[in-house]
């Protein structure tokens, strides 16, 4: 989720892989031995994985769950790996300068249902944002492209779906900190945690602190992220606030790289720097409700969570 407009050297292994999926780590290898789904990382004895790769991954995991053959879902997601992202950028890029504003979202859509959101973002809707945005800067009157595009890219978000949650997952909870209105980022993590099953609770734009507070109280959230995408907008009030919960506390976006964590005070817990949306959804991805957690459930929730867990064959109570 930074303004980086490429993909950093493989640095995932492949048991971090098989933990963020939760799969096993012998089905990832029998992906690679039976359907060649291989990571971009550089060849050696240990195999490495980029965000990119961890994506398509998802996407096949995904696709088998639907009840697709293994088979096909490595056919599915090969056959966009050796895509050019760069072209596509310049035809989202092209579509946006045109103001084509139903090509864009198709374009979108396309580019997540066939790859997964975080994979669209960072190889898509980022690089042609950053490309608008600069376009826009050399010529003012283009800023009616960075709009159209903006606008899109949102619609194509909210069209996302996953699996339904669980009744036991607690949702994230998801702000721009006060002054921030940069929201584009906080919605793409949205779409990547519902993508995968876990429900969210967007504040949006400029959150004042103490609505940041107000919704902790009554959200009981597994995970909280605070986006700031510069410096000025780096309210450590809004920090405080949040850190005051339970809940890990995430810190999303280039504005909070100044900050120095220790000067937050002793009662605020210590949050997290997250520095994309790949990292931002392997941290945000909270945990299964404890037993004590389960007993703060309605009789309807209570209910729903046990039939779940006979089904996979456990007692959460």
């Amino acid at each position: 989720m930074t303004a980086e407009d490429r993909e950093p050297e493989a640095a995932w292994s492949a048991g971090a892989v098989a933990r963020h999926l939760q799969i096993a780590e012998s089905t990832l290898r029998s992906w690679h031995r039976r359907y060649g789904v291989e990571p971009h990382g550089a060849p050696g004895r240990y195999r490495r994985y980029t965000r990119g790769d961890v994506a398509r991954l998802r996407r096949m995991r995904d696709l088998i769950a639907t009840g697709m053959l293994p088979s096909e879902a490595a056919r599915a997601i090969t056959q966009t790996r050796g895509a050019n992202g760069s072209v596509d950028v310049g035809t989202l890029v092209h579509a946006a300068q045109d103001l084509d504003t139903a090509r864009c979202v198709a374009l979108v859509a396309d580019a997540i249902s066939a790859n997964g959101v975080v994979m669209a973002w960072d190889t898509l809707c980022r690089p042609a944002l950053i490309a608008v945005d600069a376009a826009q800067a050399a010529n003012p009157a283009c800023v009616d492209g960075e709009h159209v595009l903006s606008w899109a890219v949102l619609a194509a978000l909210h069209r996302v779906v996953g699996p339904p949650p669980t009744a036991s997952t607690r949702p994230v909870l998801l702000a721009c900190v006060p002054g921030e209105h940069h929201t584009l980022p906080v919605e793409a993590l949205a779409a990547a945690l519902i993508e995968v099953g876990v429900p969210v609770r967007v504040l949006g734009a400029a959150t004042p602190s103490a609505s940041i507070a107000h919704a902790l109280q009554h959200s009981r959230p597994g995970s909280v992220v605070l986006w700031s995408q510069c410096r000025e907008t780096a309210d450590r009030e809004a920090v405080r606030a949040a850190g005051s919960s339970t809940a890990p506390l995430l810190l999303a976006g280039p504005g909070w790289s100044h900050l120095r964590l220790a000067h937050l005070g002793p009662s605020t817990r210590s949050p997290r720097r997250v520095a994309d949306l790949q990292e931002a959804l392997m941290a945000a991805t909270p945990p299964p409700m404890t037993s004590m957690d389960h007993r703060r459930l309605s009789p309807r929730e209570a209910a729903r969570a046990a039939t779940e867990a006979r089904v996979r064959g456990r007692d959460v109570m």
